[in-house]
């Protein structure tokens, strides 16, 4: 039984926080299973991030540099590696494993986790293939949500995750608050989402559109995400974990892209209608125009709306963080 784990993983303003995110959640389900787990970081802005996620700052150590003893397993979450060096790893732990959702190449490694809803399982030969929305690493409080979509809806969850650097959460705002919507606009709430790396200034911002606007809440440090997404209707959101969060809790959700990773799971994601994806923001400067027309056509269609949500919840269960713990746990 694996007993002394090691988990590598970076975030920061360019890849975000959803590596160091989904790494957390499947340290927390190791701890709860005996294991001593402890990060490894080469990103100066890591250790923040796991500090702002954790319960409490003393939850798990970390290392800055490369670590002295030898691990029995070491999970490797990282766009930096390279194939060629997935060897070298070896030197840190006896058995290796991966976070993949790239799909460019085989890691050579002893066990791979894929969670996107179509994997390639042709691709990957490690020994333990954890592939398909049953191992979305979510949180605890994310495992036997119950959601009930309302006849009339007018809360809007609104998040991009951990960055924003395109400022969609403004854009999609102030598209929002246009003459032509204001009249259906003065009954709904939006429940804006501040993401761990969000700068001062780019919040400022959103705390002053919440002024100017009543229906705006800005919610900064959420502890219970699963009871906040619960008391929407309806979700705009960026793909990546909190896509995952929002299928398992069964919040119907509208989803665009604005990285690569994120593009062919939330295609997969529509084309299994259990979501409504309107793009990626990096190529049509009027998505926030789209977001807000198809949000107008989906608030009130309950059939379409409740059709949604129990399809997502098919997908994703929330207990993904938990057979991944058991799969690493037992590995031989």
């Amino acid at each position: 039984m694996m007993k002394n784990i090691l988990i590598k993983a970076d975030g920061n303003k360019e890849i975000a926080s959803g590596h160091i995110r989904r790494c957390l959640t499947i340290a927390e389900a190791l701890k709860k299973k005996g294991a001593v787990v402890s990060f490894w970081f080469s990103d100066k802005e890591s250790p923040e991030i796991l500090k702002q996620f954790s319960a409490s700052e003393n939850a798990f150590s970390y290392t800055m540099g490369a670590p002295a003893g030898k691990a029995e397993f070491l999970l490797l979450d990282s766009y930096s590696i390279k194939e060629n060096e997935f060897a070298g790893y070896r030197n840190y732990a006896s058995k290796t494993g991966y976070i993949d959702d790239l799909c460019s190449f085989d890691p050579d490694v002893d066990l791979v986790i894929n969670y996107d809803p179509a994997p390639p399982k042709d691709l990957y030969h490690a020994g333990v293939k954890l592939l398909g929305t049953e191992y979305a690493p979510l949180r605890e409080q994310f495992a036997g949500c119950s959601f009930m979509p309302r006849p009339s809806a007018n809360r809007i969850f609104i998040s991009t995750g951990g960055t924003d650097p395109g400022h969609i959460i403004e854009r999609v705002l102030k598209e929002f608050y246009t003459d032509k919507h204001l009249t259906a606009l003065s009954i709904l709430h939006c429940d804006v989402v501040v993401g761990a790396l969000f700068d001062e200034k780019y919040k400022a911002t959103l705390k002053l559109l919440a002024r100017r606007y009543p229906g705006i809440a800005v919610n900064e440090g959420v502890q219970d995400m699963a009871a906040l997404m619960g008391s929407c209707d309806i979700a705009i959101t960026a793909g990546g974990t909190t896509l995952y969060e929002l299928c398992a809790a069964g919040v119907p959700s509208i989803a665009f892209t604005m990285a690569d990773n994120q593009v062919e799971f939330t295609k997969s994601f529509h084309d299994r209608d259990a979501i409504c994806y309107v793009g990626d923001v990096r190529k049509d400067n009027m998505l926030p125009r789209t977001l807000a027309a198809r949000l107008f056509d989906i608030l009130p269609d309950m059939q379409l709306r409740s059709r949604l949500s129990a399809n997502a919840r098919r997908l994703v269960d929330g207990k993904g963080a938990e057979r991944i713990a058991d799969a690493i746990i037992n590995l031989k």
